[in-house]
């Protein structure tokens, strides 16, 4: 069955959200999309409130790329889900690190100068990368917030 983008997005926010779930995490959706799929909190009552938004790229296969108008949102983890159709695979990241993925040579191109680079199908190496260093960052995600505590802690 091929689904259109829409259906894509619905279901890769869907399953995000039960992992994020599963994994100890509150959530809550943006009612409408300006850069923010979904916003994560920890459910702390006794500590001060911390979140971070989500921005969800779902693909059916190995879609990868970044749109460069997410570099003015601070704090912002990039999510990227894989396969969703299948077995998905989620792979969590921040706008700096989603960005040094993309090579030198794909940032001397007109498509990035235009506003971000993408592959329908990831390359080997940006694969290989995304599975060894950031898929299930679930417990990098905690220490993300955990650290916004600190820091409103002082």
């Amino acid at each position: 069955m091929t689904l259109d983008s829409q259906q894509k997005e619905l279901i890769g926010r869907a399953a995000l959200e039960a992992l994020l779930i599963k994994n100890g995490f509150e959530v809550a959706r943006a009612h409408r999309d300006k850069g923010i799929d979904l916003i994560v909190f920890l459910d702390e009552p006794s500590r001060p409130f911390v979140s971070r938004p989500i921005q969800l790229k779902a693909s059916s296969g190995t879609r990868f790329g970044l749109d460069r108008k997410y570099a003015r949102m601070t704090g912002l983890v990039m999510a990227y889900a894989w396969n969703i159709q299948d077995m998905p695979r989620f792979f969590l990241m921040n706008y700096g690190e989603a960005e040094d993925l993309i090579p030198a040579e794909a940032k001397r191109t007109s498509s990035w100068d235009k506003g971000g680079y993408s592959w329908p199908k990831a390359p080997e190496t940006i694969k290989l990368k995304l599975e060894r260093d950031y898929e299930n960052r679930w417990n990098w995600l905690r220490t993300e917030l955990e650290k916004d505590w600190r820091d409103e802690i002082g």
